[in-house]
């Protein structure tokens, strides 16, 4: 993969998440983009990703410590994936912004903007 990530890459690595894995990356897009300065705080970063996996919620549980070993389990599993996808769209968004520094955006336009990329892209624009 180039060192930007096109369109393409990034709607399939975005349509190979399911529900849960979306709404976090969706969250991840949201606090990026509210606190760009942060982004390669590695701590900061695992904690935003701790919240919002917490707040996607879902997690069958009998107790608290039950609550935290699943979020544990759901985290080491997929914590790397959930932020390489995070932050492939962080930057393709931020790549297609790029032209409006000038002239300024608003949060909602760059969500907006991450947001189209939820769709997958057409059978002739994947990567192969």
């Amino acid at each position: 993969m180039n060192s930007s990530p096109t369109p393409a890459e990034v709607q399939q690595a975005l349509a190979e998440l399911d529900p849960r894995e979306l709404k976090i990356v969706g969250g991840m897009l949201a606090v990026m983009i509210r606190e760009p300065k942060r982004v390669r705080d590695r701590e900061w970063m695992a904690e935003q990703i701790t919240h919002l996996t917490l707040l996607a919620g879902d997690f069958e549980a009998d107790s608290g410590p039950d609550a935290v070993a699943a979020v544990e389990g759901y985290l080491h599993e997929k914590a790397t994936r959930l932020l390489h996808c995070s932050l492939l769209l962080f930057q393709r968004v931020g790549l297609d912004m790029a032209p409006r520094t000038q002239s300024g955006f608003s949060f909602e336009e760059a969500m907006q903007q991450g947001l189209s990329y939820f769709q997958p892209p057409p059978e002739s624009e994947r990567p192969s």
